[in-house]
């Protein structure tokens, strides 16, 4: 038990130096391009690059504290899973639903929560630029490769610990929702209305991990929700 939490002790520094990182990499890129038509897309790129190398460095951390178990979480194949009762949310010992059926729908709630926050946080700032297609193909494979970083960071190193360890899952659950959620205030969707929906899809998409055993739902409903806000940013960007 010991070792259980030195090891969450060490991913929750590993997790705040990335986070660390991350605040600032957003303000300072390591390198400049100029092969896209808009600096959004410039400083985007150098960001994408630099933190998708920060978090192999994570995930080989987080695999050498579970003899590389936590790589097992990684996997996209496993969808399905039963969805463990949580009443205040609704899905109580009743519900029959698994993660195989239900999580596209959840999906698609999440996300179109996501984009009427960020409508009244962003869009309504005015459009500013159009979006060509090479420019929206850009941002599907930044959402990728963002959605890919963050889940890393703020999941798959929490989940894969307690899933070694065979901790209570609540204690990923609630390190994810309030690390996440804390990081999110200055971010987009931002201040308080994003802290508490960053709290609460972290929570959920750990909740994902630990249930499947694997990366895909959490991948997957986290990268739809960059899709919206990167979207949004683009067009408001200059």
């Amino acid at each position: 038990m010991k070792k259980a939490y030195i090891n969450l002790a060490i991913t929750l520094l590993v997790v705040g130096l990335m986070v660390a990182g991350i605040v600032y990499l957003m303000n300072n890129s390591l390198f400049t391009v100029n092969w896209f038509e808009t600096n959004y897309l410039n400083r985007v790129f150098a960001y994408q690059a630099t933190t998708l190398v920060m978090s192999f460095v994570v995930i080989l951390i987080t695999g050498l504290q579970t003899r590389f178990q936590s790589i097992r979480l990684l996997k996209i194949t496993r969808i399905d899973g039963e969805v463990m009762p949580e009443p205040w949310i609704g899905i109580t010992k009743n519900n029959k639903d698994t993660w195989k059926k239900g999580g596209l729908n959840v999906a698609i709630i999440i996300t179109v929560v996501t984009a009427v926050v960020i409508y009244f946080q962003v869009y309504r700032r005015g459009v500013i630029q159009s979006l060509s297609l090479g420019s929206f193909l850009m941002i599907i494979l930044f959402a990728l490769t963002n959605s890919f970083v963050e889940e890393i960071t703020f999941r798959h190193t929490f989940a894969s610990i307690v899933e070694y360890h065979e901790l209570n899952p609540y204690i990923s659950k609630a390190l994810s929702a309030v690390v996440f959620g804390v990081a999110h205030y200055f971010g987009t969707p931002g201040k308080i209305p994003g802290v508490i929906m960053a709290a609460f899809i972290g929570w959920f998409l750990s909740k994902s991990i630990h249930e499947t055993k694997g990366f895909f739902w959490a991948w997957l409903i986290h990268f739809l929700q960059d899709v919206v806000i990167m979207t949004a940013l683009f067009l408001t960007s200059v």
